[in-house]
Formats: structure tokens, sequence, C-alpha cells
């Protein structure tokens, strides 16, 4: 079996986010509501999301018809991902308007984004060192392709961390003031992993595919340390 770094880095993240789905999970069965559930449901995409990775980069690192599949299912899972935060954003801040809509609309791209990855031309490989590439630049894929793909993410992730940040700024609950303030540093944590793993190593065809994996096991430390001290059951939601 040859060794891989990159499915070190997503195992790590992996059991990070195992425990962060837990929390969300014993929020939502203490509260009961249709916002921690979809909370939990997004925690559960973002597991699913690393075990994906962990699945194909620790034991198929060498199989590209694995990793080529494991492609396209992640870009599947960012649009689902992308789904339900469209969901939450619109039931916490826009009450006149049905959740759904956003669910759809972005339900959609994601499927638009999946369909484009199946056509794509990669090509993964192992470095020295035991990190994957990727095996795609935006001169051989196309900027919209790229514009798309991370912009569904930014584009519903950015508004949620927006919308969470005002819940920190405006509540008087000490305990609810933690718990936003935590999550949105978690969702501005995973962006951060987006934009070095897609943007950097992709888009501007920069090598990063060793640095991807010490940043990914740098930042799954700073999720696991802020889930564990914020991420608590017995809070709100609004």
């Amino acid at each position: 079996m040859v060794f891989s770094s990159t499915g070190i880095a997503y195992l790590l993240l992996f059991l990070v986010l195992g425990f962060l789905s837990y929390r969300l999970f014993q929020y939502w069965i203490q509260n009961r509501t249709t916002t921690s559930k979809f909370f939990f449901f997004l925690a559960l995409s973002f597991l699913l999301f690393a075990l994906i990775r962990v699945i194909s980069v620790l034991f198929f690192v060498d199989n590209l018809q694995v990793l080529n599949a494991s492609i396209v299912a992640v870009s599947f899972i960012e649009g689902l991902a992308a789904s339900i935060v469209a969901y939450l954003v619109i039931h916490i801040k826009f009450h006149q308007i049905s959740p759904w809509i956003g669910f759809i609309i972005f339900f959609l791209l994601g499927i638009l984004a999946t369909a484009l990855t199946v056509g794509v031309n990669y090509q993964p490989s192992i470095e020295e060192g035991g990190a994957v590439d990727w095996g795609f630049s935006a001169s051989e894929v196309g900027v919209l392709y790229l514009i798309i793909r991370f912009g569904i993410i930014l584009i519903t992730f950015v508004p949620l961390i927006i919308v969470i940040f005002q819940q920190f700024l405006s509540s008087k609950d000490h305990v609810t003031k933690k718990k936003s303030l935590g999550l949105s540093i978690i969702f501005l944590l995973g962006i951060g992993l987006g934009f070095i793993d897609f943007v950097l190593n992709n888009f501007l065809q920069i090598s990063v595919a060793a640095y991807r994996d010490y940043t990914t096991i740098i930042l799954s430390l700073f999720i696991l340390l802020v889930t564990f001290f914020t991420q608590k059951p017995s809070y709100q939601l609004e």
C-alpha cells in the first residue's frame, strides 16, 4: 500500500468532524428545532465529504478510477452542503421566503457542478512525500468551472457566517454568544481549507499539495479545540 499523507490529514479531519457532528446531534436531540436539525445535517455532509476523501486517498491512492470517482462524489457533497446552508440562511434570516427555494436552487447548481466535474480530465498523482495532487488546473478545465465549484460554497457559507456572527453580536446570553462565535469560526476555517485545497492548487496553479496536508492537520486541530470549548448542547440558534 502506498503511503498517503493526504489520507492521514483527512483521517484527522474526519475524526474532528465526527466529534462536531456528535455535539450538534446532542443539540438537535435536546432542542428538536428545524435549525438544530439542519445544522446537524450540515455537519453530516462535512463528515461524508471527509469519509470519501479518507477512503479514496488512504486505501486507494494508487487507483485512478477510485480517485476520479471520489472527485465526482465530493463535488456532489459540496453542492448538497451548499443547499443545506442556503436553507439555513433563509430559514434563520428571511422568514417570509420558503427555505426550500434556496435549497433547490443550490442543489441544482450542485448537480450542474457535478455534471461538469464528470467531464473534467483529472490526472491524480501522489507526490514523493505522500501528498495527493488532484491533477488539473484552470487552464485545462476553464475558469468558469472553477468559479462555479468554489462560488457555490462562497455564496452560501459567507452569508451563513455573517448570520451566525450577527447572533453573536446581538445575543445577551453568554452561552449563546460563545456557541455562535464558535460556529462562525468553524465555518470560516472550513472555507480556508477549501481555498487552499481548491483555489491555490487549481485556480492559481500553485503546487501546494504537501502544504495543504499540513494546513489540513493544523486547521483540524483548531476546529477540534473550538468545537470542544464552544459547541455543547443547551443553547438556542434563532
